[in-house]
């Protein structure tokens, strides 16, 4: 495997090998002497200081009491994007994740944290975050390339981010109390996304949170924040500093805090003003009930276009799902693991980081567009009834009784011509697309069709146009159908494509 800082060698242990003699070149060539020497016993190495997108070949020799015993060799590309890992979908099968992950979801990307080092294709340690922004000597230390760095362990099954007396060598802010030991997938200086989760998806970490006597400005934290690289997400719509014109919509989540301190407290952060002073959180609450100090928890999030939802240890805690009250960011967010403090210690291990997401195929945007994937209508919703048999081949589809309809939130891309194609059986069905504003969840109708079926299953197509927003923003519509006649439907099969 191949990241864009190390190779990682592995190989099967070979009977009576003495040693591994290993050998690595970018230039195809077999250097005449060993770059290193692996004594018996170990079959993984990593390659360090490896130069990114670079295509090499790496060479391993068992070395037994008389002679090398055959050479293996293999070729990797050095990449700079992440890949799903075999060695961590392993973990899966031995560690599995909480039963909130919601049933048809598929795993994304994830980090087992099972290596020596730091995947760089996932995280950047260079830690910053909205508010850091406001901070002039911070800002000064991101761009130019200066900022602390933290103080991890890994030890092939966890990392533990810490702080002490020692490390980080200094405060994160000279003016503040905390030294931090943060990763995150996004780099405000190179405005680099490691993870794009803009369509949202169910988060999930497992962690063991500690502190040592009475640091200063303690905090251990699973979080999301908005990305930059100025302040444009942060700033609410019609709100200027400094040049940066705000485009969050008022009542939009910039910060959403899953858990922070040594509890359990979830935090949706949206008030600023408008001198870009921030003043308050839109919502928030705390799950009581939970011993998390020293404690393995489980902690979870449901992020769709029109609610959050919250989790601990499998659990649904509370859940923010008024479509008229919708916090859901509609942009990818920057994810946070981090220990921070001063004086003793402050330090988090996790075991894992998971992120899912429903499984689009070929091209279609819609999840669950054919009732197959998650054994119920999830995540559409409505007084539909899923049958399974009556589909168009033989298998799942909704029936709508007269009066009954169906309906499903979806994040689809701005600006773009889209056409959605159904199948329907019954005499009358309508199909409606509505745009769907942020925050009031007010809606617009792109398209509503009225048509009229058959007996047998029969393929209708509605083209649509999606409305304006700002550049690598997603656009939330709303997709409904209802029987309005004075008969059964089947509706079945739906793809959204460009």
């Amino acid at each position: 495997m191949g990241t864009r800082s190390w190779i990682r060698v592995g190989w099967d242990t070979v009977p009576g090998a003495k040693e591994y003699r290993l050998y690595w070149s970018a230039k195809g060539k077999k250097p005449g002497k060993p770059d290193t020497i692996i004594n018996a016993g170990s079959n993984r190495f990593y390659i360090q200081n490896v130069q990114p997108e670079a295509v090499y070949k790496v060479w391993v020799a068992p070395v037994t009491e008389r002679k090398i015993k055959g050479v293996l060799a293999g070729i990797v590309r050095t990449q700079k994007k992440w890949i799903q890992d075999p060695e961590e979908l392993k973990e899966l099968k031995i560690n599995p994740s909480s039963a909130a992950v919601p049933k048809g979801m598929k795993l994304f990307w994830q980090d087992e944290f099972n290596d020596a080092l730091l995947n760089r294709n996932k995280w950047t340690t260079n830690y910053f975050s909205t508010l850091n922004y406001l901070s002039p000597q911070s800002r000064k230390e991101m761009l130019k390339d200066q900022l602390p760095q933290p103080a991890y362990r890994m030890n092939g099954k966890t990392i533990d981010l810490f702080v002490n007396d020692s490390l980080p060598v200094r405060l994160y802010d000279p003016k503040g109390s905390q030294k931090i030991s943060s990763i995150q997938t996004y780099d405000w200086r190179t405005n680099e996304n490691l993870l794009d989760n803009s369509r949202g998806g169910y988060f999930e970490v497992k962690v063991r949170r500690s502190s040592k006597g009475n640091p200063k400005g303690l905090n251990t934290a699973f979080w999301l924040d908005s990305p930059g690289p100025d302040l444009r997400y942060y700033l609410e719509q019609g709100t200027v500093l400094n040049g940066v014109h705000g485009i969050r919509p008022p009542g939009q989540v910039f910060e959403i805090d899953v858990f922070e301190n040594l509890n359990a407290q979830f935090v949706l952060h949206g008030q600023v003003d408008k001198n870009g002073k921030f003043i308050h959180n839109l919502a928030t609450h705390i799950a009581n009930g939970y011993q998390h100090k020293d404690n393995w928890v489980t902690h979870g999030i449901l992020w769709t276009p029109v609610s959050i939802k919250h989790y601990i240890n499998g659990t649904l805690i509370h859940e923010y799902t008024d479509k008229h009250k919708i916090y859901s960011p509609n942009h990818f967010m920057n994810v946070f693991l981090g220990s921070y403090g001063s004086g003793n210690a402050v330090n988090m291990e996790v075991d894992y980081i998971r992120y899912y997401q429903w499984p689009l195929k070929d091209s279609n945007e819609l999840p669950n567009p054919g009732f197959e994937d998650s054994e119920s209508l999830v995540p559409w919703e409505g007084t539909g009834t899923l049958t399974t048999g009556t589909g168009r081949n033989s298998n799942r589809a909704v029936l709508l009784d007269p009066g009954q309809m169906i309906e499903q939130y979806v994040y689809v891309d701005r600006q773009s011509d889209y056409k959605m194609e159904y199948w329907f059986s019954g005499a009358r069905i309508t199909a409606t697309i509505e745009d769907v504003a942020p925050v009031n969840g007010a809606l617009t109708p792109l398209a509503v069709h009225n048509e009229n079926g058959e007996g047998s299953f029969k393929k209708r197509i509605i083209r649509f146009k999606t409305g304006s927003d700002f550049r690598n923003n997603k656009k939330t519509i709303r997709i409904s159908f209802a029987n309005h006649g004075a008969s059964a439907v089947v509706l079945d099969d739906i793809t959204i494509k460009k």
